[in-house]
């Protein structure tokens, strides 16, 4: 399966510019892609306000449906409670699945304290599926991801897996 990392399209003035979005679907969707994982890194996630990345979930869903392709919503966030908020956002849109990154300001320093962060926001989407945003280039955080897998599944339900966005192949 192919997911792309769509840009966030803006006006010249900062605000986003919606409307692009259905055009950005139907180009991807022509080109054989299977889903997008949308206001990630590529998607402008830390330069977007909260009510942005609810706006662009909302563009994103709503346009997904008509091009047939899966959509990844990313709620990482500095802060937990946003985060939780955006992820329950993302699982009342019926998204396909929900995502997020360790928060990187203070950073977790553990596995038990990446998955203390992260266990609340898979709890707000638990009808879908989670997965662990891992780029450590952007967030600081670099942790054994097998060791998460294996911690994080018994407190995280609906935790599948990765988006493993980690220089680190070994």
């Amino acid at each position: 399966r192919i997911i792309a990392a769509p840009h966030t399209p803006f006006q010249p003035n900062g605000d986003l510019k919606l409307e692009v979005v259905a055009a950005q679907a139907q180009l991807l969707a022509s080109l054989g892609v299977d889903g997008v994982f949308v206001a990630g890194s590529t998607g402008e996630t830390s330069s977007l306000t909260f009510e942005e990345r609810r706006l662009l979930a909302e563009a994103w869903c709503d346009v997904s449906r008509e091009c047939d392709l899966e959509v990844i919503i990313h709620a990482g966030h500095t802060c937990q409670r946003d985060a939780c908020r955006l992820a329950a956002h993302a699982q009342e849109l019926q998204a396909d699945a929900v995502a997020a990154f360790a928060p990187h300001y203070f950073k977790p320093r553990t596995v038990d304290d990446l998955i203390d962060f992260l266990a609340p926001v898979a709890e707000a989407a638990a009808d879908i599926p989670f997965y662990f945003y891992d780029i450590p280039v952007m967030t600081g955080v670099r942790l054994p991801m097998a060791q998460f897998l294996q911690q994080a599944k018994p407190r995280m339900a609906n935790l599948v897996g990765l988006k493993y966005s980690n220089d680190d192949l070994v």
